[in-house]
C-alpha cells in the first residue's frame, strides 16, 4: 500500500474519502479527470497529466487523478510488478505535474467486476468531471470493455468531453511500464531513462546495525525495485524524498555494486563520507555500469 501524503496534501484513499467534503470546490467548478495507476509516472504519464493541466487551465478547472491500490496486476496476475518509483516520490511528482487532487481507489475484486458505465458514473458524481484524458488504451470495467470509443459515446450523450492523448514514443517503440522493466533487467539504462524521462532511481535503507560491513562498505536494502544485472555502477546519490513535501533530486556522483538477487547496493568507504547526514532513506540514481566491473 502507498503511504499516505504528508498533512495539507490532497491525497484520498478510497471511495468514502472521494465522497467526503475535500471535493467540495473541485464539484462546483467541475473537474478535468485522469485514471490509472501510472505505473512509474513515465514520459507517456506526464503527456497525458501535462495535456490535463492546459485543459483545466484554459477551462477553469480542478485537476483530479484516480488510481488504483493495490496495483491490479495483483488480482489479476497474482503478483505485483517491481517498482519504477518510490511511492513518496510518486506524490511528490504527480503534485508537480500540477495535480490537485488525487484518490486511490481500492483494486478489489468488486472494481474488478464492475460495469465500466457504472464506474464512471460514480466518478462524475464524485468529482464533478467535465473532461476525461485517457490515452488510446484507456479501458475501464469488468473485463476492460470501457475502450475509448465506449467512452467517447458515452461522454457525448452526457455533455462530458473525452480527449485522447496519442502515446509517447521512444526510438520508434511505445513507451509502457513492461518495456522500461524489460529495459532495467537487461541492462539498458540509458533505454530506460529516455522512457522515463529521468534516470531509474532506487529508495534504499541501511541494514539493520548502519549497514556497514567489515571492510567498511554501507549495504542498502534494495528490495521490490527494477534492478538491472548484477555488476559495479555509477551513481547519483542523495536523501529520498520525504512527506514533508521535499523532492531532492540532486546527489553526490559515487560508485557501488548491485546485486539483484540479494536486492542490495554496496557504497565502499570512500563514499561514505560524502553521503547526506543523518542517514536514512537514501535515492540512488543509476547513471550507467561502469565498463569491466560486470561482477565480484
Amino acid at each position: 500500500m502507498m503511504p499516505r501524503a504528508a498533512e495539507g496534501s490532497k491525497r484520498m484513499i478510497g471511495w468514502d474519502e472521494l465522497a467526503g467534503g475535500e471535493l467540495v470546490t473541485a464539484k462546483e467548478r467541475g473537474a478535468v479527470v485522469t485514471i490509472g495507476v501510472f505505473d512509474g509516472l513515465h514520459r507517456g504519464h506526464l503527456r497525458l497529466l501535462a495535456a490535463a493541466e492546459r485543459l483545466a487551465l484554459s477551462a477553469g478547472l480542478t485537476r483530479v487523478h484516480l488510481g488504483f491500490d493495490p496495483h491490479p496486476d495483483l488480482l489479476l496476475r497474482g503478483s505485483t510488478p517491481l517498482r519504477l518509483l518510490d511511492p513518496i516520490e510518486f506524490e511528490m511528482r504527480l503534485a508537480g505535474a500540477g495535480v490537485e487532487h488525487w484518490c486511490d481507489l481500492p483494486f478489489d475484486e468488486p472494481m474488478r467486476d464492475t460495469p465500466w458505465e457504472e464506474f464512471l458514473e460514480r466518478v462524475v458524481d464524485l468529482t464533478g468531471a467535465k473532461s476525461f484524458v485517457l490515452s488510446p488504451e484507456s479501458a475501464f470495467g469488468r473485463n476492460r470493455e470501457g475502450r475509448l470509443d465506449r467512452v467517447r459515446a458515452w461522454g457525448a450523450g452526457r455533455g462530458i468531453q473525452v480527449h485522447p492523448v496519442s502515446e509517447a514514443r521512444t526510438g520508434g517503440e511505445k513507451i509502457s511500464s513492461t518495456s522500461i522493466r524489460a529495459a532495467i533487467a537487461s541492462g539498458e539504462l540509458s533505454t530506460a531513462a529516455r522512457a522515463l524521462g529521468r534516470p531509474h532511481a532506487i529508495v534504499a535503507h541501511a541494514l539493520e546495525g548502519g549497514g556497514t560491513n567489515t571492510t567498511g562498505a554501507l549495504t542498502l536494502e534494495a528490495e521490490g525495485f527494477a534492478l538491472p544485472p548484477e555488476g559495479e555502477y555509477e551513481l547519483r546519490v542523495g536523501s529520498a524524498a520525504h512527506l514533508t513535501g521535499r523532492l531532492p533530486l540532486t546527489g553526490r556522483l559515487m560508485r557501488g555494486h548491485l546485486d539483484p538477487v540479494a536486492g542490495r547496493l554496496q557504497i565502499g568507504p570512500e563514499g561514505l563520507q560524502r553521503l547526506p547526514e543523518g542517514g536514512g532513506r537514501l535515492r540512488a540514481a543509476l547513471l550507467g555500469r561502469l565498463a569491466g566491473r560486470s561482477g565480484r
